[in-house]
Parts: C-alpha cells; structure tokens; sequence
C-alpha cells in the first residue's frame, strides 16, 4: 500500500541522521576492532533468548543514544545496529535475535549498498507490532561499516484495503 511506504519513507532522514551520529559510527567502529568471530556470532545467536548479552546490548551507552535520537518519532518502535558481520552492535529494545547477517535489512544495506532498504510490512518477531524496517547502512571514512535500522509501527487498514 502507497501509505505504508510513504510511511517508511518520511522515516529515511531520520535513519541517516541516526547512522551518522558519532557516537553510533564509534560504537560500529568499535564492534568491529573486536572481529568477532562469527563462530562466537552463532552462539550467542543460538543462546540469545537466555543471553545475559540480550540486555546489555539494550541499556548501554550506545543503545542510550539510539533512544535518544529516535525519542521525537512516536512511530519508531525500534532501533537496531549491527556491525560489518551483521551481528547486534546495540538495539533500543530487546531483539528476537543476535545475528542480523542472515535478513534483508542488513545483507541489502551492507552488502548491496541500497541506502535505504525499505523492507515489506510484517509483524515484527520483537516488537510483535505491524510495521516496516527502515535501513540504512553506517559508513566511515567513505566505506560500508555496518547498517541502522528502524522498526516503524504502521496502522492496520480494517476496511478491507
């Protein structure tokens, strides 16, 4: 539907500003010193739900700024950001998942570049609220370091549109 994507659009400034906040590029910038190996990626994947990791990743310092930029959009339900693996760097709330690497939202925004990706509408696994991803990709120094996306809540059509 046109309104759902107009939406999703309205959000892409927003995103972009967000991606390139300082602090979020030097939280990216960091994760991915780290090189985590993405056998350690899996695992916490695979443990994510009982991961003590699950919460810190959502009320450190980074996961604070995220909050902060998106507090004045009543409609942005989340804010994820992954690294150059597509593993959480931080996220306003908690996830369903650690690794990202395998979603749309971070393989088009990292590996393809599309700035932004405009996902379809779905119930969201952890917001469980109908919405739209808004992503876009982080860069550094004119080069890809990781991608930012949005949970955007959308208003359900009843009237059979």
């Amino acid at each position: 539907d046109a309104r759902l994507r107009e939406t999703a659009y309205a959000r892409v400034g927003l995103a972009q500003t967000m991606a390139r906040a300082p602090e979020v590029v030097a939280s990216v910038v960091a994760k991915n010193a780290q090189a985590e190996p993405m056998e350690r990626v899996r695992h916490h994947d695979q443990r994510w739900a009982d991961s003590p990791l699950r919460k810190t990743l959502t009320q450190n310092s980074c996961a604070s700024a995220l909050k902060s930029l998106a507090a004045s959009d009543p409609v942005v339900v989340e804010v994820l950001l992954m690294d150059d693996q597509g593993a959480l760097v931080c996220a306003s709330a908690e996830t369903s998942d650690y690794y990202q690497g395998d979603e749309a939202k971070w393989q088009k925004t990292f590996q393809e570049g599309l700035d932004p990706f405009i996902d379809t509408p779905s119930v969201d696994a952890s917001t469980g609220k109908y919405s739209i991803q808004v992503s876009v990709p982080v860069t550094a120094g004119g080069r890809r370091i990781g991608a930012l996306t949005l949970t955007v809540k959308l208003a359900r059509q009843t009237d059979g549109r």
